[in-house]
């Protein structure tokens, strides 16, 4: 019961109305089944992956419609990639950082049409494996301001990328691999970001069973808070 009301108290505590600014802040919409995570700094909004069931676009415009806006993808996966054809009708100031790591179907290169290349450096660290086997194991990995953000990288991939990531034990905020699937997540990865504060699932369990109950153990064993947007919505945190 202890444990259940400090992760109560941590929720309320980070989940702020969105009208209040912050000189950073991190969000991680509630899209249902997907990715969509908002970092907003100084120099505007910098979107890692915008996918999922239900697109956000209110409160999107409301934060970073007057903002510069910079797309930063994973990888193809439709629930990573699925409100992109929408994206420029929503910011005008919007362009891509960085396109999904891989080739895709002509239907999901189409979504990128439009958009303009950004002109601008990345100001995060990111890692992908250009020998990965498949579209998760392709996966682009970003770290900012103590948020690791993974995409639906694999375990296997993990073992590599955790070498990549020089401040990867400054870790606060771990978004988990794959919504949670078993698939991600490793032991390994866990023993490596040791002060993380909360995992965040952006996933429907009721649908899909993410995350996976070898996730949720594993975490609990470590005493990390699971955060899972299915039931608080939109995770706004303070960095």
């Amino acid at each position: 019961m202890a444990a259940r009301s400090c992760v109560f108290v941590f929720v309320i505590l980070w989940a702020w109305p969105l009208a209040k600014e912050f000189s950073h802040q991190l969000i991680v919409w509630n899209v249902g089944q997907g990715q969509w995570v908002t970092l907003v700094d100084n120099r505007g909004c910098w979107h890692f992956d915008t996918g999922g069931e239900r697109p956000p676009w209110k409160e999107v415009m409301r934060l970073c419609r007057a903002r510069r806006n910079f797309l930063t993808y994973s990888h193809w996966d439709w629930d990573h990639i699925s409100f992109t054809g929408g994206l420029k009708n929503f910011l005008p100031q919007v362009c891509v950082l960085h396109p999904p790591v891989g080739r895709a179907s002509p239907r999901k290169m189409r979504l990128l049409r439009g958009l303009r290349a950004c002109a601008e450096r990345e100001v995060f660290t990111s890692w992908s494996d250009p020998h990965g086997r498949n579209a998760n194991g392709l996966s682009r990995v970003v770290w900012w301001r103590g948020v690791l953000i993974p995409g639906d990288s694999t375990r296997v991939e993990e073992k590599f990328w955790v070498h990549a990531f020089k401040q990867l034990r400054e870790t606060r905020i771990l978004i988990l691999g794959h919504h949670g699937s078993q698939t991600s997540t490793s032991n390994a990865l866990l023993d490596r970001i040791p002060y993380t504060l909360a995992a965040v699932a952006s996933a429907r369990f009721r649908r899909y069973r993410h995350p996976h109950k070898r996730v949720e153990r594993d975490l609990q064993l470590r005493e990390i808070p699971l955060l899972r947007t299915e039931e608080w919505g939109h995770l706004i945190f303070d960095l």
